[in-house]
């Protein structure tokens, strides 16, 4: 009984606030740039492209091309944005900050919004996500509605709150908190407060890299601000192939794992504990457990609906989400540990910090 009480209480404490997007009238008509980093990215162009291109003279679109080689520039300009090719990586530098850097170097913009290729918005999408930006002193990351097509993508839900929790921003105890962290793929900030803080150049070796700068603006003082993208940003980290969704949280949690905040990790660590021992205790403790099971479900249902597009029987069938997480999570141990090299679209990407060590 008090196995399944911990397990409730942990997730219902974790994951208390929603990050749901506001609706808010635009303080500011200035123009503003979408800087948008791409290496190999064509196909991914031609979905998002479509979403953000119109005649609003206070928009701005650059689409930084990082040595594609899949005719990225020529789909990046036939729907007519500006294409900026991106100079040699120099040394010490992460390609997806040198790209950003060199974006926000050639936008003309008062805010810059740096975007992934691999998103594209809702209807309207673009106007909201610049409404509720607070402006100068202030950054603001989304974490982008996730579309699954397949059982194998679905099974991405637990990572999917770590990572949510690994903010501090559902927490009950945001507030004491503060922002431990943001979300990568699309990161709003003004340009003036961008290039004060250093721009991308002051977290030029960090692999997670927007997470890096959010933490950096809050140790400035600046106010942080995330949400989630439902109805606004979306995005399909993964195609339906199981060992794609295995490879690519391996990847991303062996980097993320060494940089998320100490407390929000504990914090995942109890939550996770307490919920995998409950369900490896679930046999054996009757009715008790049916009404952990149940409540459980439902707390994964109210979760996971800001997260993607999740329907009621993940929920009920989130213990194997919870086994699968396990699976994936020991395999980055390994890669984290014991492989010291990994890579990104063709480029190596080395964790500097432990090679040197």
């Amino acid at each position: 009984m008090w196995g399944m009480i911990l397990a409730v209480l942990s997730t219902l404490l974790l994951f208390w606030h929603k990050l749901s997007f506001p609706k808010r009238k635009r303080k500011n008509t200035e123009m503003y740039t979408l800087i948008i980093p791409a290496r190999n990215e064509a196909e991914n162009l031609k979905r998002l492209l479509p979403t953000i291109v119109s005649e609003d003279p206070q928009r701005e679109i650059i689409v930084v091309d990082d040595d594609s080689e899949d005719g990225t520039w020529v789909a990046a300009e036939s729907f007519g944005v500006k294409v900026v090719d991106n100079p040699p990586l120099p040394p010490g530098w992460m390609g997806k900050s040198w790209a950003c850097y060199n974006g926000a170097k050639a936008a003309n913009g008062k805010t810059f919004v740096f975007l992934d290729a691999d998103t594209w918005f809702s209807d309207g999408g673009t106007d909201r996500l610049v409404d509720v930006f607070d402006g100068e002193g202030s950054v603001l990351t989304v974490h982008p509605f996730h579309e699954m097509r397949s059982f194998w993508e679905k099974l991405s839900g637990v990572f999917h709150l770590v990572v949510m929790a690994s903010s501090g921003l559902t927490t009950v105890f945001k507030e004491r908190l503060g922002t431990q962290g943001g979300f990568g793929p699309c990161l709003v900030i003004a340009a003036d407060t961008y290039w004060k803080l250093g721009g991308h150049e002051t977290i030029r070796e960090e692999i997670v890299e927007h997470l890096a700068f959010t933490r950096l603006a809050a140790s400035k003082g600046l106010k942080t601000k995330a949400y989630s993208g439902r109805g606004v940003l979306n995005m399909r980290m993964y195609d339906s192939d199981l060992k794609q969704v295995v490879e690519g949280w391996a990847k991303s949690f062996s980097t993320g794992a060494k940089t998320a905040s100490p407390i929000m990790t504990f914090a995942n660590v109890v939550w996770l504990t307490a919920v995998l021992s409950f369900l490896i205790n679930l046999p054996v403790l009757g009715v008790w457990g049916d009404v952990g099971y149940v409540a459980l479900a439902i707390l994964m249902h109210r979760s996971w609906g800001g997260i993607g597009n999740f329907k009621w029987y993940d929920s009920l069938l989130f213990p194997l989400h919870f086994f699968f997480f396990v699976f994936v999570f020991a395999y980055s141990l390994w890669k984290t540990f014991f492989v010291r090299q990994t890579t990104w679209k063709g480029r190596s990407i080395v964790d500097k910090k432990r090679s040197s060590s």
